[in-house]
């Protein structure tokens, strides 16, 4: 939450997995609320439907509706939503349009997730083996490690933020 407020993204994410509700019922309470959404097409480019769904639809907080049966329905709104019910989920931020099109190309598709995993990888592997080659030799500093990792973690994600354009909120 400080990260978010620190870095101010333009666009607020939230992947909702939505497993024991029908999606007629959640869609419609969506538009009700004004939001765009619309089912995301598997019949073609992903890159494109998910051009279409940024160019057709605007607003600062996006919604990933995932439900049974690869069911998965785009979101945008101009407010924030919330349920009670809804179940705990991730909640992401992104700097720009690039940051929220490399997200839902995560979300959306397992090869294209693969391959934009990669950076964040990269940079958590760079950070484990510094961490690692400094205080393999220094006992006492695995012990600092584990006071200074909540430092560490949202160090992390602003790097991440900065790199790929997305974090975790």
């Amino acid at each position: 939450m400080i990260i978010g407020r620190f870095l101010s993204p333009n666009y607020h994410i939230r992947v909702l997995k939505l497993n024991k509700f029908k999606p007629e019922e959640i869609v419609d309470g969506f538009r009700r609320r004004g939001a765009h959404v619309s089912e995301f097409p598997r019949d073609i480019d992903i890159e494109l439907a998910i051009e279409s769904f940024m160019a057709s639809s605007y607003g600062d907080y996006v919604y990933v509706l995932k439900f049974p049966k690869g069911r998965l329905f785009l979101a945008r709104h101009t407010k924030r939503l919330h349920e009670k019910k809804w179940p705990n989920s991730g909640r992401y931020i992104a700097r720009d349009e690039n940051g929220l099109k490399r997200f839902l190309l995560r979300e959306v598709s397992r090869k294209s997730m693969v391959i934009i995993e990669v950076p964040r990888i990269i940079i958590w592997g760079a950070v484990w083996w510094l961490v690692w080659s400094y205080f393999r030799e220094y006992p006492l500093g695995t012990f600092l490690l584990f006071f200074i990792g909540f430092f560490l973690d949202d160090l992390l994600k602003v790097l991440e933020y900065s790199v790929l354009g997305y974090c975790r909120d």
